[in-house]
C-alpha cells in the first residue's frame, strides 16, 4: 500500500499545479478538485479587487492566471491570496500603468478592515488638555494605511462605486488616507497640505510640530488651518485617543 504521505503529496501536486498523477486513485477523475481549486482562487481575488475587476474587463481574467502561475498562494488563508497582486502588476507592461495603483488602493482596505482595534480621539478629551494641547500627538488610527497615487485612481473607484462609466485616471499626484471606522472601511483623497502631514502622523507627530509644517505652507493662517484640519481628522474618527497619542 502506498505511504499516505505520498499520495497525499500526489494529490495536492495534481489539484493545484496540474501534475500528472496516473495511478493515484482506482476510479474518479481528480480534474474536478483542480478546477475547482483554480475556481476558488479567482473567486477570492476578486472579491478583493472589484473596481479592478470591473476596470479591466476581460482582461483581469488573465492577470489573475498570470498572478496565480506566478505567486502560488504560501498561506493557508484565502485572504492573502491576492496580497501581492500591486506589486506583480507594477512589473507588468501589458497592463494599464494605473492598474497597480487602483490595486493598492483595494488591497488597502482589506488590510484596514482586519488591523486592530483603537479608540479614536474624541473632540471633548482635546479641549480637556487646554494649554497642554501644543504636546498632544497626533497619529492615525492603527487600522488606517496612506496609499501614495501618481494616478487618479481615486476617481476611477469613486466612478465605479456610484456606477458611472469607468474612463482611464489621468496622471495625479495625491495622497489618499484609508481607514476604518467602527465596521466601516472608508477613504478619503487628502487635501494637498494633509498629504505632506500625512507621513508624519503615521507615527504620531505633536501638534506642535503640526502646526510648524504648516506654517511653512501658510503663513500667518497656519493656526486657521490646523484647527480645522484637526476638526476634520476628529470628526472623521480618524486619530487614535489620548491614551496613545501622548507619550
Amino acid at each position: 500500500m502506498a505511504d499516505l504521505a505520498a499520495l497525499q503529496r500526489q494529490f495536492f501536486d495534481r489539484v493545484t499545479a496540474g501534475v500528472a498523477t496516473d495511478g493515484l486513485i482506482a476510479s474518479g477523475e481528480l480534474s474536478i478538485y483542480a478546477n475547482m481549486y483554480a475556481s476558488r482562487l479567482y473567486d477570492a481575488i476578486a472579491d478583493d479587487y472589484p473596481k479592478l475587476r470591473a476596470a479591466l474587463g476581460d482582461g483581469f481574467d488573465a492577470v489573475v492566471a498570470g498572478f496565480l502561475r506566478a505567486h502560488p498562494p504560501s498561506c493557508f488563508t484565502l485572504r492573502d491570496a491576492g496580497l501581492a497582486l500591486p506589486l506583480y502588476l507594477r512589473a507588468r507592461p501589458q497592463v494599464p500603468p494605473w492598474a497597480a495603483e487602483l490595486a493598492a488602493l483595494e488591497r488597502a482596505r482589506v488590510e484596514v478592515f482586519d488591523g486592530p482595534d483603537a479608540r479614536p480621539l474624541a473632540q471633548d478629551e482635546v479641549v480637556a488638555l487646554d494649554t497642554e494641547l501644543p504636546a498632544l500627538r497626533l497619529a492615525w488610527i492603527p487600522s488606517s494605511v496612506i496609499v501614495p497615487l501618481t494616478w487618479a485612481v481615486d476617481d476611477l473607484w469613486s466612478a465605479l462605486e456610484d456606477g458611472q462609466p469607468a474612463l482611464p485616471p489621468a496622471p495625479a499626484s495625491r495622497v489618499v488616507l484609508v481607514w476604518r471606522r467602527e465596521l466601516e472601511v472608508v477613504h478619503r483623497t487628502l487635501d494637498p497640505d494633509e498629504g505632506q502631514l500625512a507621513a508624519s502622523l503615521v507615527a504620531g507627530a505633536p501638534f506642535a510640530e503640526v502646526c510648524e509644517q504648516l506654517g511653512e505652507l501658510h503663513g500667518d493662517d497656519a493656526g486657521a488651518r490646523a484647527a480645522e484640519l484637526l476638526l476634520r481628522w476628529l470628526a472623521a474618527s480618524a486619530l487614535v485617543a489620548p491614551a496613545a497619542a501622548i507619550p
